[in-house]
């Protein structure tokens, strides 16, 4: 190990004649640096590695090893070569200087000397030695303290990140002591009584969050205060310490760093280093490092902090998930049992439905015998309130099967008129009047590829819902005209089929809604026709499965124009 001295550097004189080797002493020590010497080369190379000089003043002719020789095995030794090598000779002839500058030497005086000459010679080697040692050591903690702060983004294991940090730096400043101190809440209101925790210290790899008293430390609550770090160049004397300088002297340091840590103006702790260092203490570029190292902690403490409270909340989304998936799960299994309940009744209720809307046509044509006024018109209003409610289950037990994605259309050629004729026997009973329904169909219908009996279903939807909501008397158009496909899915060109009313109209801010599952226009009139609001949900949906498009024109008070379309072919 390099012997410490208070003088400006250490010189080893390596000279076998004495007389020389003295005067070499003298004047190296006149100058106020540390001499030692030897009188052969392999004394000489010894003394190197074991003192490591700052400058070696060397003969080239000695017992034992020459000067070249010693020169050549100094520049061998990884320890040795940066040492500069001031060579001494008494030969002149410049292929000896070549030699020994060849050997390995950094500079040469020859015999006889000058003191002046000499020092000249030792000072621009110690200076550029000095100025290579600082050069390096600046170098190796700049480049210690990129790697650590390359490790900080490395690993969210912040333990080992902090341990990593205060190892390091410890290291490179030479402290005895280098923690990690956290503070949780505002630390200005009590200084008293507020607590800290050191996280990690580097003389201590298994410490566990150890609670300290931050009254005793002044320095860490001075650079919480001004956010700025805090440098006690000596413990013994700074007017800081006073209060706590009986129990720091004992433990061996003098001289103490607080690197504060805050984020966003927010002080989250601080780096503290303690030294057994006097004088000097800390330089301004291990301050230097000591802010960058400060804020790597603080990046990775809140790295750490948003990564724990990511991993929290995605806990918490994960049991969440799984309770939705669990709800879920009921809910399909009530949604399944209510499916069956629904289908089951509304099977056994159709039943006895069919019975009672075929015997009251059987009645309301007199085919079982005469009625009077009255009869008829109770007939009437059996047969028609018995199609209602069939109606209502129907469109009950399709719009089950529409949500379980269990229906599907059967495409074969339809003729559209006959489609018409359908709707308009089976929406005869609709209201309690003969309704007044009149056509406007093309001449030139085509025939469309599309299952006859769902257009049937779309059509006297919209029929019925036309005639029960306009007033007693007035027309019902329904009317169909072939136009050409605009859409990039239409794969042919359509039939576009309209029904007309002059009922109550839709408002315009409901106009979106109409289509939705259980809309109801007006409460009041769906009070005076009842209805569940599934009919235009499933005209809607029995449309687009033919690949069509259904919307509606309306004005409040005046009526309202339902359109929608169908492929002409399926292919």
């Amino acid at each position: 190990m390099k012997k410490q001295t208070g003088k400006k550097g250490h010189i080893l004189v390596i000279e076998d004649d004495p007389i020389s080797r003295n005067i070499l002493a003298n004047i190296f020590d006149n100058e106020g640096y540390t001499v030692s010497e030897a009188d052969d080369g392999v004394k000489g190379l010894e003394k190197m590695r074991a003192e490591l000089p700052d400058l070696v003043c060397l003969d080239v002719v000695l017992p034992r090893l020459s000067g070249f020789e010693v020169c050549r095995m100094a520049r061998k030794d990884m320890q040795l070569a940066p040492i500069p090598i001031l060579m001494v000779t008494s030969l002149d002839k410049k292929e000896d200087i070549i030699k020994g500058l060849k050997s390995g030497a950094n500079d040469y005086i020859s015999k006889p000397f000058t003191p002046a000459e000499v020092m000249a010679r030792a000072r621009v080697n110690l200076e550029q030695k000095f100025f290579l040692d600082k050069l390096k050591d600046r170098t190796k903690k700049f480049r210690m303290a990129y790697e650590v702060m390359e490790t900080t983004t490395s690993s969210l294991d912040l333990k080992r990140i902090l341990f990593i940090l205060v190892e390091k730096i410890a290291e490179a400043l030479a402290a005895e002591r280098c923690s990690i101190v956290v503070v949780e809440g505002n630390w200005r209101e009590d200084n008293n009584g507020m607590k800290g925790t050191v996280l990690v210290s580097h003389e201590d790899p298994g410490l566990n969050e150890l609670t300290i008293d931050l009254s005793k430390y002044p320095e860490l609550l001075e650079a919480f205060r001004t956010g700025s770090v805090v440098l006690v160049e000596d413990v013994n004397t700074d007017p800081l310490m006073k209060d706590v300088r009986d129990k720091i002297i004992p433990l061996g340091y003098q001289s103490i760093l607080a690197a504060p840590l805050a984020y966003r103006g927010e002080i989250m702790g601080a780096l503290l280093l303690r030294s057994a260092r006097s004088g000097k203490s800390f330089t301004e570029e291990e301050i230097a490092i000591a802010r960058l190292i400060a804020g790597a902690s603080t990046n990775a403490l809140k790295n750490a902090s948003l990564y724990q409270a990511l991993e929290s909340r995605t806990l918490r989304v994960e049991k969440l998930n799984e309770a939705l998936i669990k709800v879920n799960q009921e809910l399909e299994e009530l949604n399944n049992i209510k499916s069956e309940f629904v289908s089951t009744v509304s099977h056994e209720l159709r039943t006895p439905l069919t019975s009672i809307i075929g015997f009251s046509e059987l009645m309301a044509e007199e085919q079982v015998g005469p009625l009077t006024k009255d009869q008829k018109e109770y007939t009437r209003q059996i047969l028609r309130k018995g199609k209602d409610l069939l109606a209502l289950i129907n469109d009950i037990l399709d719009t089950g099967r529409i949500e379980a994605g269990k229906i599907a259309c059967r495409f074969r050629a339809t003729n559209l008129t006959d489609v018409v004729n359908a709707v308009l026997s089976s929406t005869r009973h609709v209201t309690g009047s003969e309704p007044v329904i009149q056509l406007d169909l093309s001449d030139d219908l085509p025939e469309i590829e599309a299952d006859s009996d769902k257009v049937i279903q779309i059509l006297s939807n919209l029929v019925t819902n036309a005639l029960k909501f306009s007033p007693e008397g007035t027309p019902i158009i329904i009317s169909a005209k072939p136009i050409e496909g605009r859409r990039e899915t239409d794969h042919s060109n359509l039939l576009q089929i309209s029904v007309a009313d002059q009922g109550i109209g839709i408002p315009a801010n409901l106009l979106q809604k109409v289509f939705e599952q259980f809309f109801q226009v007006d409460q009041g009139a769906s009070r005076t026709h009842p209805g569940a609001g599934l009919g235009l949900f499933i005209s809607k949906s029995m449309v687009e499965l033919h690949g069509g498009k259904i919307w509606v024109n309306s004005i409040h008070g005046r009526g309202s124009t339902f359109h929608f379309t169908l492929p002409i072919s399926q292919g």
